[in-house]
């Protein structure tokens, strides 16, 4: 597996077919040895469904990734070299790539979100807790 210790791995190696990563339409299965619910799975479906949904986005808006990014440079982080390596896989992605491709492509936000929900929704039975609305601990003052 492509990670010695942390949180630091490439996402592209937990999947069953890395060259997949970030072209394959929907989620793609994990490595052998890798299962389902392995936090560093999940990321790296996150981080699929973006590169995914990033490819669309520029193919709609008939741009290229170095054209889109060309109105970017010198900003930290957006350099086209480590936005080709996040799309596809080979380093992780951090909530700044994701904040600023969902700020250009809102379907990145959508299909991300829908992959939170399914994967971490409580299932909801009638003996599961629920949790109380939280209470106000202090009172506005007083209209005058």
């Amino acid at each position: 597996m492509g990670y010695k210790s942390g949180m630091k791995f490439e996402p592209r190696s937990v999947v069953a077919s890395p060259s997949a990563f970030g072209t394959a339409n929907g989620d793609i299965a994990p490595a052998e040895g890798v299962s389902a619910s392995d936090h560093r799975y999940r990321s790296a479906m996150i981080q699929h469904r973006i590169a995914r949904n990033v490819e669309s986005g520029l193919s709609i808006s008939e741009t290229s990734l170095p054209r889109f990014l060309a109105d970017f440079e010198g900003v930290p982080g957006l350099s086209l070299d480590r936005q080709r390596r996040v799309l596809r896989g080979e380093t992780t992605a951090t909530f700044a790539d994701l904040t600023f491709w969902a700020s250009h492509f809102p379907l990145v936000a959508v299909y991300v979100a829908q992959y939170l929900e399914q994967s971490f929704s409580p299932k909801l039975s009638a003996r599961t807790p629920r949790t109380p609305a939280p209470t106000p601990t202090r009172t506005a003052p007083p209209l005058r």
